[in-house]
């Protein structure tokens, strides 16, 4: 057998094998929502589950986690992820604020 029709064999085997492997992806690749649980009052930052309540010198009427910088627009039931290391673990809700609010664009 010559080197181009082993070659191209070993390309043909990979690229079945890859083709074949992207539908199970799903499965190994978690969700943002997958397995977190909700940020609680005082998570970091002095992070409140209602902007409203908050009694920090830094809160400004307006300010929630959905219209910050740091929100990932991916909310479902009312909870999405931020991009703010300190809550990397954690999901917070669109209603919420920290400290480390920043107005988004």
């Amino acid at each position: 057998m010559s080197e181009i029709n082993k070659s191209r064999r070993v390309f043909l085997r990979t690229a079945a094998l890859g083709a074949a492997a992207v539908p199970m992806a799903r499965f190994v690749v978690p969700s943002a929502h997958a397995a977190k649980p909700h940020a609680e009052d005082g998570h970091a930052l002095n992070y409140v589950n209602d902007a409203t309540t908050s009694s920090h010198d830094k809160y400004q009427d307006g300010q929630k986690c959905q219209n910050c910088v740091f929100w990932a627009k991916d909310a479902k039931d009312g909870w999405g992820t931020c991009r703010h290391p300190k809550f990397a673990d954690v999901l917070v809700n669109e209603n919420g604020w920290c400290n480390s609010y920043a107005p988004g664009a």
